[in-house]
């Protein structure tokens, strides 16, 4: 068991995290990896730290390239890798030293084609801020179930990282260039080229929460992608598999009260007004539905409320 691993992080103006990140990478106990470092047109030094990690790294590759953004950086790595396996690190995040070990042995040892572990949500000072999971529970998944689970954003996300994948999973699949939410667009169709899944409850993957990240949740009409991109997910998924309608419809109520936590009552009262509407129109299935949650639920039932106040108790 010694496949190569590529691992992919692109790199944009992120000169404070970035040793944090591929310092990580270069350690870990898994040591066939590929290394690809793309410098998405990055204006501060990271170029010139990426060229030296790779004076001292052989495993490490440098693309230097025009500022394209997150999905491009991605594809690029992605047209270039060599490995049997990938995975994608956002690159002010950092991993523990056994991730990558950890997330193969998993696909080794359940013949899988991608492996999933738990995170930690964890600010700048080193607080994590998310309940931890990581009693390292396992979980088989067929491709029905793990669909299950990528709807219902419990046990995992739409998130690209805190996932390994056969490099098949991305044949003739890539980001969406230029786009926002591109994970969303993205991850539900390498899953369904996927036959089993399987996710570990061990907290290796460490998602930073940057304070200076926090003006990019208020609203823009841009943000409406989102839920472009879930109905398209949701509608091919159900088709494959009609008995996820429901967990669908969930996800769908999901991406509505996330933009609904963005908007304020003084944004345009229109697009306000249509997204509240297409909250309303999946209430009944999120409160009928015993595996909604107790959250939705509780989302569900402030919709009864008027504008003003839901807009504020959602918040």
């Amino acid at each position: 068991m010694n496949d190569l691993i590529t691992v992919v992080i692109p790199i944009y103006n992120v000169e404070k995290y970035l040793h944090k990140c591929v310092d990580s990478i270069i350690n870990q106990t898994y040591k066939n990896l590929e290394i690809i470092l793309v410098d998405d047109g990055s204006p501060d030094r990271c170029g010139i730290i990426c060229d030296n990690y790779a004076s001292i790294d052989n495993r490490i590759t440098v693309i230097h390239k025009a500022n394209g953004g997150l999905s491009d950086a991605r594809n690029v790595a992605i047209n270039k890798a060599s490995g049997r396996y990938i995975t994608f690190i956002d690159s002010d995040d950092y991993v523990d030293i056994v991730y990558i070990e950890y997330l193969y042995r998993l696909i080794k040892r359940y013949s899988a084609d991608i492996s999933v572990c738990t995170f930690n949500y964890i600010t700048e000072e080193g607080r994590i801020i998310n309940h931890v999971l990581n009693n390292g529970t396992v979980k088989v998944m067929n491709l029905e179930e793990g669909l299950y689970e990528l709807l219902n954003s419990k046990l995992f996300s739409n998130s690209a990282w805190a996932k390994l994948y056969k490099i098949e999973c991305f044949e003739n699949i890539r980001f969406p260039y230029g786009k926002i939410y591109e994970d969303v667009a993205t991850i539900y169709k390498a899953f369904m080229k996927s036959n089993l899944i399987v996710w570990g409850e061990k907290s290796l993957y460490n998602y930073l929460f940057r304070e200076s990240s926090i003006s990019k949740q208020k609203f823009s009409k841009k943000r409406l992608l989102a839920l472009d991109y879930a109905k398209t997910m949701v509608s091919e998924i159900v088709d494959r598999y009609p008995q996820l309608r429901p967990i669908g419809k969930c996800r769908l109520f999901d991406s509505y009260i996330s933009i609904l936590k963005q908007m304020d009552i003084e944004n345009d009262s229109t697009i306000l007004n249509d997204v509240l509407k297409m909250a309303k129109s999946e209430r009944r299935t999120v409160l009928f539905y015993k595996k909604a949650g107790i959250k939705r639920k509780i989302n569900a039932l402030i919709l009864f409320f008027p504008k003003k106040i839901l807009i504020n108790l959602i918040k």
